[in-house]
């Protein structure tokens, strides 16, 4: 069977040269895009969710608002479900973190005392867009005199994410469609090319699905071909990426909400999921081919 199905695949390759090549390269560049736009999706992902994790909001109080006042207030900031947790920082505390921080600037250090610096709660919230509504909420909290929100950099970060989640959607999709169009003219083509040897094999009796198999043979094996092709391809980008040191094998990737896995196990889902991709888009184009030129 595999035996008969190679040897037809040679000899729709001789005949059929350029096509098949078209049909391959496209599909091999299509998987190297979905595979790329993933590993981007996967990666701002990541970095949003441990972005969310770190990112805070700072709440600077007033001198005469005590320290008992501050802790009922975080207190009650804990038990809203946006937040994720809050973290008191007395003034003691502020200054031996100014103090550390500053600690090679002798003549700063004199002129600063712990007096001077503020108490603050710093507060996580338990995803990005609460962040905007909580520090607009505290900004009029009894007691608050400065609020800080790096917003810009949050915004910044999310505003570049949406821009690569569409670019590469509509990229994949422009490519899915190509691959789709070239395996049916390939196999139109080929289909057309044994109009005679069909008619015959219809007229002995021959079933619909033993003269479409060959057909969806073909296109499944354009598929998965040009998904291996494309996930050799994404193994040598990961390892020059990680030869270049722009990530260590000890990064993680967030592929579900609470798990996290490694550069290899994420690579090894990766291409499991281009191989998938290319067996069903090969697959549906090819039965699409055969639907509409066999009229079965």
């Amino acid at each position: 069977m595999m035996s008969k199905y190679f040897k037809e695949l040679k000899i729709l390759y001789t005949r059929e040269k350029f096509l098949v090549l078209s049909s391959i390269a496209i599909m091999t560049v299509t998987f190297t895009i979905l595979g790329f736009f993933l590993s981007l999706v996967m990666g701002f992902h990541t970095a949003i969710k441990t972005l969310e994790s770190q990112a805070q909001i700072t709440l600077f109080f007033k001198d005469e608002f005590s320290e008992a006042k501050i802790l009922e207030l975080k207190s009650n900031i804990e038990n809203n479900e946006k937040i994720l947790n809050v973290n008191y920082v007395s003034k003691e505390q502020a200054f031996k973190i100014f103090t550390d921080l500053n600690k090679d600037a002798p003549i700063l250090l004199e002129a600063v005392t712990k007096d001077i610096l503020p108490a603050s709660l710093e507060i996580r919230a338990r995803n990005l867009q609460a962040l905007s509504g909580l520090a607009e909420e505290f900004k009029v909290t009894d007691g608050v005199e400065e609020v800080k929100f790096f917003r810009d950099v949050v915004d910044r970060f999310k505003y570049w994410a949406n821009i690569i989640y569409v670019v590469g959607g509509v990229l994949v999709a422009v490519f899915l469609s190509l691959s789709y169009a070239i395996i049916l003219a390939t196999l139109r083509i080929n289909i057309s090319s044994k109009a005679d040897e069909i008619e015959v094999m219809k007229l002995v009796g021959a079933s619909d699905i033993y003269i479409s198999r060959p057909f969806k043979m073909h296109g499944l094996g354009f598929g998965v071909i040009s998904a291996l092709l494309a996930s050799f391809i994404l193994t040598l980008l990961f390892v020059s990426i990680k030869f270049l040191g722009i990530f260590s094998v000890d990064s993680k990737f967030i592929i579900i909400p609470g798990i996290k896995v490694g550069i290899v196990a994420f690579l090894i889902i990766l291409n499991f999921v281009i191989l998938i991709s290319g067996a069903l888009v090969g697959y549906l184009g090819s039965l699409s081919a055969v639907k509409k030129y066999l009229k079965i």
